[in-house]
């Protein structure tokens, strides 16, 4: 049986917490790194006719343009399906009518201690007066286009394609 012995935590960023954690496994003792993080809301959203909005921005992370669902960082005590309605209309300029959490998954349980809350929109209006966010540019794929864009690797945010495939394993999509 394993037992945390030790915990130490810095913070790196106003956004990102480094945390080792001393694990004690058959008498030795061994140290882990993760960080910790706000969770995010991912949406998933369609359009009256049928177009599945994705923003393009880029990630200096992976030093790359990607092409992702729309989301954001959660809030402090925020509602994470109003955060969801938020960032899709700040980041597409959308308004979502009916909203359904899709579920709650776990972003990278070696690394990450967040989670990842994703929602569907099966109804995305456009909002009157949006105004773009810099450096994020919205691309609209209907439903086989995306499907092709996840299989050949152009959309590659392995979180966002496994909630495409969640809505698709719930018909959704």
């Amino acid at each position: 049986m394993s037992r945390i012995v030790e915990e130490r935590r810095e913070a790196v960023s106003p956004y990102v917490t480094l945390v080792e954690r001393v694990i004690e496994v058959n008498g030795r003792t061994e140290a882990f790194h993760s960080f910790d993080q706000a969770d995010y809301v991912t949406v998933l959203a369609l359009t009256d006719d049928g177009r599945v909005p994705l923003v393009r921005q880029y990630r200096p992370a992976v030093d790359k343009v990607t092409l992702e669902l729309p989301g954001g960082l959660l809030d402090p005590g925020e509602d994470a399906a109003a955060c969801a309605a938020r960032e899709l209309a700040e980041e597409t300029g959308l308004i979502a009518g009916s909203i359904e959490p899709l579920g709650v998954m776990i972003a990278d349980s070696g690394r990450l201690q967040n989670r990842v809350r994703a929602f569907y929109v099966a109804d995305a209006r456009p909002a009157p007066d949006w105004q773009p966010e810099a450096g994020v540019e919205v691309v609209m794929f209907d439903r086989a286009a995306l499907k092709a864009a996840a299989a050949d690797g152009t959309f590659d945010h392995a979180l966002h394609v496994a909630i495409v495939g969640l809505a698709t394993l719930k018909d959704l999509i």
